[in-house]
């Protein structure tokens, strides 16, 4: 089933961090079921702008808006951007050791989607989670869709996993957390080609259940599997070209130096 059409806009976005502008007033609008690649060279800002839209408090934003809906979310919290429906594949995800994959998807989901007061319970008619039972089948289906075994989901976060299974997990998240809009901050990276083919299946599936996304990357080769509606190319913290395939296909035949000369 198709989430409800949203829209992420983000207006005019600068930071800084350590006083350095980093960010310098990137505009752009994502509709659910759009897929959005972002590409560009080393030191462009880009996975800088992930965590400047998930909120990380390293980064000091100095202007703009970041909305989904009519919502400004730019002044909440991680977590509170999270419960309005946005997400973050990180690039170098963390170990956690100690807590199993399969019980920090169910916390995390049940934080997400819990309603949180009896007064939201009996207006949305809904259980204060999927039960057990339930949950635990539809991780194991989302699991599979990904190639991922049953002992996968005993281990603990992250911990001892290749990069392709960090990879993998992060996709999984996504599956089962369900967000309106998803980042993707190069998945791609490391990535062997039957692991890649199979988290562009993850974002096609994400695609189709109606979810926005922006994906991160510095190669063509994902672009490949997943065709995005448009192609931004962001240097020196601004967006300084959009389009459409046309974009990856240039930057594959002649490099970042092209878009320069354009």
């Amino acid at each position: 089933m198709k989430t409800k059409n949203y829209k992420l806009r983000i207006n005019n976005l600068k930071a800084e961090i350590g006083n350095r502008e980093i960010i310098k007033g990137i505009s752009l609008k994502i509709s659910s079921g759009e897929i959005h690649a972002i590409m560009g060279p080393n030191g462009s800002g880009k996975s800088t702008f992930a965590q400047i839209l998930m909120g990380n408090p390293a980064y000091a934003s100095k202007s703009g808006e970041v909305e989904i809906g009519s919502k400004n979310i730019l002044h909440l919290k991680p977590e509170e951007r999270a419960r309005e429906g946005l997400f973050l594949a990180f690039q170098n995800p963390l170990s956690i050791p100690g807590v199993s994959v399969a019980n920090f998807l169910k916390t995390a989901y049940q934080s997400l989607h819990s309603p949180k007061t009896k007064d939201q319970r009996l207006k949305t008619n809904a259980n204060p989670a999927l039960s057990v039972w339930d949950f635990n089948e539809k991780l194991v289906k989302d699991a599979d869709y990904l190639s991922l075994p049953r002992e996968f989901l005993k281990r603990s976060v992250n911990e001892d996993f290749s990069g392709g299974e960090k990879k993998k997990l992060e996709m999984l998240q996504a599956l089962v957390l369900k967000p309106k809009f998803a980042i993707f901050d190069e998945i791609d990276t490391g990535l062997d080609i039957d692991a890649l083919k199979v988290v562009a299946q993850g974002i096609v599936r994400l695609q189709k259940e109606g979810a926005g996304l922006l994906i991160i990357t510095h190669y063509s080769r994902l672009l490949k599997f997943v065709r995005p509606d448009f192609i931004h190319i962001l240097m020196d913290g601004k967006i300084v070209k959009s389009g459409g395939s046309e974009l990856a296909a240039l930057l594959e035949k002649k490099g970042y130096a092209a878009i320069k000369s354009h």
